[in-house]
């Protein structure tokens, strides 16, 4: 019942019917003034929303203390005093994906170790880049920016290679340049024969005293060298390297570097062209997750109701109304789940890690209390339906994941064409 004033004339204005109290009797309208202050119209949204969310928060005090009591109390037809699953549902999974797309992406779930391999190998021919450049160079303020530029690069590189040793715990050689530069030459379609290039190898001591070896490539082919003048970049990280070393006079405008940046992130996009697609196919296949989820709920409910098949008094509307209490908990459960892995990255709380491991338990935990007290049925014939549930609830989603799998790759490979 709203809190707007009730109206002295008693017809109906939305079917004309002589009302009788406050609602009407046949179309159930609420006969109240049909025109409010802007102050009452607030007054009755704050209204609404404090509403809602004490329903919420009772119905979520029972949803985790009580598993499956709301669903219990939906089918005696208690429901006035708690938020209908519908609304629950709508209202957590929306929740629950957009923190879940905030916190993760396709680019994330690619592993560093990858993305750590792809630098190096950026890192590699951006010094190569530059080292060509600067052998045509005249101008000693260029050359001399090119030697800050590779000694910063340098630098980069020993940091890479501390953290693949770190990640990998394995040995890590020293990047084949000759290979690494023919591949990028020739996804650019620019075929590179052997006399093309030579290698010149240099071994000396370094500030330590210690033998270290370079190696240097020359390129000998005219037809690479060509349109390279001045100074030619064919590497974001090159380009952005030499201007930090430059003077500030020498350095590109503003608005050259704009364009200068994404001119050379054209060619880079080609050597990046399979990573693309990679991260473009998870991404539309993590933004298939609801969907899959949605299709998801009305063929678990068909699983619990082919295992309690002797259940005549239950509908499998009953079935869905205790999946959706179900799903609802299970995107809380994942919401904490996600908070703890995050908090856990930036403090190395060496016990979150024991919870996140109790909180997976706990999903699980709270199905068998949920089916317990909804279904009714004893310890023993409970566990062993717990169990087929499990299995043919996992069976199910690789079931699902298979076919969005195959549509998120026949859509991006449609698109691409």
């Amino acid at each position: 019942m709203s809190h707007y004033p009730e109206r002295k004339e008693k017809d109906c204005l939305n079917c004309g019917t002589m009302v009788e109290g406050r609602f009407c009797q046949i179309c159930g309208q609420e006969n109240i003034v049909p025109k409010e202050t802007f102050w009452g119209l607030l007054t009755h949204f704050v209204y609404d929303i404090t509403h809602f969310d004490s329903k919420f928060f009772s119905t979520l005090k029972y949803l985790f203390t009580k598993p499956g009591f709301l669903s219990l109390e939906f089918l005696k037809g208690r429901r006035a005093s708690y938020l209908h699953p519908i609304r629950m549902y709508v209202f957590t999974s929306a929740l629950f994906f957009v923190i879940f797309f905030t916190l993760y992406s396709a680019s994330s779930l690619i592993k560093e170790e990858q993305d750590l391999e792809q630098q190096r190998s950026n890192i590699s021919l951006a010094l190569l880049n530059i080292r060509e450049s600067a052998a045509r160079e005249t101008d000693p303020v260029f050359i001399t920016a090119a030697g800050k530029a590779i000694e910063k690069l340098k630098r980069d590189s020993l940091q890479l290679e501390a953290k693949l040793v770190e990640k990998n715990n394995a040995k890590t050689d020293v990047p084949e340049v000759v290979n690494i530069v023919k591949d990028s030459l020739e996804k650019k379609g620019i075929p590179v024969g052997k006399g093309d290039w030579k290698v010149k190898t240099r071994t000396g001591r370094n500030r330590d005293g210690e033998f270290e070896e370079e190696s240097t490539v020359i390129l000998d082919s005219a037809e690479l060298k060509k349109g390279l003048t001045d100074f030619g970049y064919r590497s974001q990280i090159a380009y952005t390297a030499m201007q930090e070393s430059l003077p500030a006079d020498k350095r590109d405008s503003w608005g050259k570097r704009i364009f200068m940046t994404r001119l050379i992130s054209v060619v880079e996009e080609q050597k990046e062209g399979k990573k693309a697609f990679l991260r473009a196919y998870l991404d539309n296949l993590l933004h298939s997750f609801p969907k899959m989820l949605f299709i998801s709920l009305p063929l678990f409910a068909l699983l619990l109701k082919l295992l309690y098949l002797r259940r005549r008094d239950l509908y499998f509307s009953d079935h869905a109304i205790f999946t959706i209490h179900l799903y609802c908990a299970t995107f809380i459960f994942l919401l904490a789940w996600f908070g703890l892995i995050k908090l856990e990255e930036y403090t190395n709380w060496g016990f979150l890690t024991a919870l996140i491991t109790i909180s997976v338990f706990l999903i699980y935990f709270y199905l068998y209390k949920a089916m317990r007290r909804f279904y009714g049925q004893s310890r023993r014939k409970t566990i062993v339906k717990f169990l087929l549930l499990n299995l043919l609830s996992f069976i199910m989603m690789v079931f699902l994941l298979s076919i969005f799998t195959i549509l998120s790759a026949t859509s991006l490979s449609s698109g691409a064409h």
